[in-house]
């Protein structure tokens, strides 16, 4: 089935900037798509969107990971990201369109018909050779949003990476198998026990496996560099992030070097072993 072009996407119900209230989840994804058709600031999706940051920061993510809109730097509006609709998106857009059309009224029909067939990237499906390196790698995401971590499993194991999601951190340290993982991301905002405590516990049983710690939130940047403070900045992911962006960053953590780590202000750019990861 085609799909309409960019330019065709017009939809009285995704032309409504105010989606607060009692929206569905397809409502809040279809209005970020459309808002980002263009490409647009994170700051733009929020006020056009009427969302908070972390709503905007949950929905972005969920969209990247399943590559329904992508990311591009401007590098004459300093270095600013932009969030823009893929193609596969403006397909979910149509179809979101198609479903809202079985509820339409007559006035709502008064939209452009013209339709272009989808692009389909031939790529999409495909592991790129760059990361034959992260193939057969394991890792272990503990976040208690469970759209975030069935999506990021997903799309992860797409590049040849072995991944176990828990929602539960609780749950998590009954199961949890000490030097099984290469790598351990534990999200720091979750009910219960939060990622810092998680991390003081896991490292009671597993002084080996590299663990990063990830969020939207500002303040828990503030709060791992006060409790971690020889721990290197690269073992703090920042959401939302690309499947590109976290393979990397991923990679870069597994093929560390067991190295003894200086405390230096000018440490920051270094690549820190686990072994000197900060112990309870």
């Amino acid at each position: 089935m085609s799909s309409p072009s960019s330019s065709h996407i017009q939809f009285a119900e995704l032309e409504r900037d105010n989606i607060g209230g009692q929206r569905s989840k397809i409502d809040v994804i279809a209005t970020i798509l459309y808002i980002c058709n263009n490409g647009s600031l994170k700051n733009h999706i929020v006020g056009k969107g009427n969302f908070s940051d972390s709503m905007a920061n949950h929905y972005i993510s969920i969209l990247l990971y399943n590559e329904l809109l992508s990311t591009y730097v401007d590098n004459e509006n300093n270095g600013r990201t932009y969030y823009r609709t893929t193609d596969k998106g403006r397909g979910l857009i149509y179809h979101y369109n198609q479903i809202q059309r079985l509820f339409a009224t007559d006035k709502d029909h008064q939209i452009n018909e013209t339709q272009t067939q989808t692009k389909t990237r031939s790529s999409r499906n495909a592991i790129p050779s760059s990361d034959a390196q992260s193939a057969a790698k394991r890792l272990l995401i503990i976040d208690d949003e469970e759209d975030i971590t069935s999506a990021l499993k997903a799309g992860l194991e797409k590049y040849g990476i072995n991944v176990d999601v828990s929602n539960n951190p609780v749950s998590t340290l009954s199961n949890y198998k000490p030097g099984y993982y290469d790598l351990v991301i534990l999200d720091i905002r979750m009910p219960n026990m939060d990622g810092f405590e998680l991390y003081n516990v896991i490292r009671k049983l597993d002084n080996k496996t590299k663990i990063c710690f990830w969020t939207a939130f500002e303040v828990a940047f503030e709060q791992f560099l006060k409790m971690f403070p020889t721990m290197n900045e690269q073992y703090f992911i920042k959401k939302p992030i690309t499947l590109d962006d976290l393979v990397n960053r991923i990679d870069k953590l597994i093929v560390l070097e067991n190295q003894s780590i200086k405390q230096s202000s000018s440490s920051s750019s270094d690549l820190f072993s686990s072994s000197s990861l900060p112990t309870s």
